[in-house]
């Protein structure tokens, strides 16, 4: 008679009559099968997973499921830079510019404040968040341009490169949050950018004074400088030459936050130990200086 291989023993509890087969070994034939009594969820999920095996085989493509997580790290937008709660762990997020020819950049959100850093550059950019149409979330910098749109279903799209705009791809996990010596590079890069714009806008020379009582609360003061900014340029559209009686801004820190223009000297105040609610907007400041502009 010719030779039979048999196959080796079960290795796990045999199963009798009724028995549920999970957390056991079945037997090797369906036949076998007949009369046990199968733990309908297990069956299904084995069910599952040999299909899925059979479509990678056989190079089909398998669509996600429907219960598949959502993103690990959802993009800022103007809502959660307002909703004064974060679920979030502190941290910055990689991006690929696919309209950039050197690769990306990191986007952190640090309570309503976000940041950005190109990669390769050893500036961080503050940037102001503006409602945009259809649920979007624009970010600006202190020029008024547009560098980055969130869609309503939370895509990203960058105009750093490219002003038509280009998708950003984020990456999975989180990098530590953008700090020094980066941040104190961008506070006196802001500073002194912000003096130039604000000369611009003023036709003649502005200083500012007071960030340097901010040098542990770096990203907040560049904030702060970014939104004044911001706001004496809508503010000179608004009514003119609003910045005209602009001769020096003073930053300081404040219980809260707090716009004040008087002789010629206009005061930010901010309040660092409060993430949330502790900055002035570019409206606080345009309020201010068209008022001003207004009364004469």
């Amino acid at each position: 008679m010719g030779s039979v291989v048999l196959r080796l023993p079960l290795n796990g509890r045999i199963v009798s009559l009724g028995a549920l087969v999970a957390n056991k070994e079945s037997p090797c034939f369906p036949c076998h099968m007949a009369g046990m009594k199968l733990n309908v969820s297990h069956w299904l999920a084995a069910k599952v997973a040999q299909r899925v095996a059979v479509a990678i085989v056989l190079g089909v493509g398998v669509a996600a499921p429907a219960f598949a997580q959502p993103p690990e790290m959802p993009p800022p937008t103007f809502a959660t830079t307002r909703s004064q709660v974060s679920s979030l762990p502190p941290g910055a997020v990689r991006y690929d510019d696919l309209g950039s020819p050197s690769g990306g950049f990191l986007l952190e959100q640090r309570g309503s404040m976000v940041l950005l850093q190109l990669d390769g550059s050893n500036e961080i950019l503050p940037l102001v968040p503006v409602p945009g149409a259809g649920g979007s979330t624009l970010f600006m910098d202190y020029r008024g341009r547009t560098v980055l749109k969130v869609t309503m279903t939370g895509s990203v799209v960058s105009y750093l490169h490219d002003a038509r705009g280009m998708p950003a791809d984020p990456h999975r996990g989180y990098l530590p949050p953008l700090s020094a010596p980066a941040m104190t590079v961008a506070l006196d890069t802001m500073r002194v950018s912000a003096v130039s714009e604000l000369s611009k806008l003023a036709g003649h020379d502005v200083t500012v004074w007071g960030t340097q009582a901010f040098t542990t609360r770096e990203a907040f003061a560049a904030d702060a400088l970014s939104i004044l900014v911001l706001g004496v340029r809508t503010a000179n559209g608004q009514a003119g030459r609003a910045a005209s009686k602009i001769e020096k801004v003073t930053l300081r820190r404040g219980k809260a936050p707090r716009v004040e223009f008087k002789d010629g000297e206009l005061i930010i105040e901010v309040n660092p130990e409060d993430p949330w609610s502790g900055r002035v907007t570019p409206d606080d400041v345009t309020r201010v200086l068209t008022q001003s502009r207004n009364a004469g």
